[in-house]
């Protein structure tokens, strides 16, 4: 059988590239599985801000302009996601709740997964504070920042997608996807400030390469564990194929 995943209107950087990784997974396992979207892989690196190395993923992505797919790995609290046909994969319980609520049926709730690429490198710690996630209103930036400074971290380091300047700290707007785990590991402290997660892949990450970390456990980070992406497929082989 093949798998299809749905990316269309309701996608964030967090969702594309788990959905990236997922996909490579489960071809790994012998399952044969693709993105249905109506982006190419050189519009989502424009319309995230990211790079994409295509060697670290070997995925493509199947445009199709009715962007219909038979899975949706649904991420988010985004009412669009209730006005899709696709069968419902749940990445938390947190979201299971939020679509049952809803009267839509999920097929299974399965977490997201951590890649390889990141653990602890024992690399030194030089960055006080880091802080993960594009300039947007559930990210809640600002008031990280002032978190991160009022615990005193005099190296804030930040990435994510904004044009807008925090004083005082140092943003990385497009790192490479290689780059990411090394950033993780020479920090001392993560925080996150978000106001809603359905799960947090920053806080996984960080996780994984050691870090201790200051976060708010609402929605579905309260769920996080840091699991490979072959056990994730292996779930995926379980649960619906």
């Amino acid at each position: 059988m093949e798998i299809s995943f749905l990316l269309k209107e309701v996608i964030t950087c967090g969702a594309v590239l788990s959905t990236f990784e997922l996909v490579e997974a489960l071809r790994k396992s012998g399952i044969s599985a693709k993105i249905v979207s109506d982006f190419n892989n050189e519009e989502l690196e424009d319309y995230f801000n990211i790079q994409i190395e295509r060697e670290a993923t070997g995925t493509t992505i199947a445009v199709s302009p009715k962007c219909e797919a038979e899975w949706a790995y649904v991420r988010t609290r985004d009412d669009r996601w209730l006005t899709h046909k696709s069968k419902k994969i749940a990445v938390s319980d947190f979201i299971r709740n939020w679509l049952e609520f809803h009267g839509q049926k999920v097929q299974a709730v399965i977490g997201n997964g951590t890649h390889e690429r990141f653990y602890d490198m024992g690399l030194e710690r030089d960055i006080d504070v880091l802080i993960v996630g594009n300039y947007e209103a559930n990210k809640n930036i600002e008031e990280t920042v002032n978190k991160a400074k009022q615990i005193g971290g005099r190296k804030i380091v930040w990435f994510g997608r904004s044009t807008q300047p925090m004083p005082g700290v140092q943003h990385l707007n497009s790192p490479y996807i290689s780059e990411i785990p090394k950033i993780y590991n020479r920090a001392k402290v993560f925080i996150s400030a978000s106001k809603e997660e359905g799960w947090g892949r920053p806080v996984a990450e960080a996780m994984a390469c050691g870090v201790p970390e200051v976060i708010n456990e609402n929605g579905g980070n309260k769920e996080i564990e840091v699991v490979s992406w072959e056990s994730i497929a292996k779930s995926f082989t379980k649960q619906i194929c």
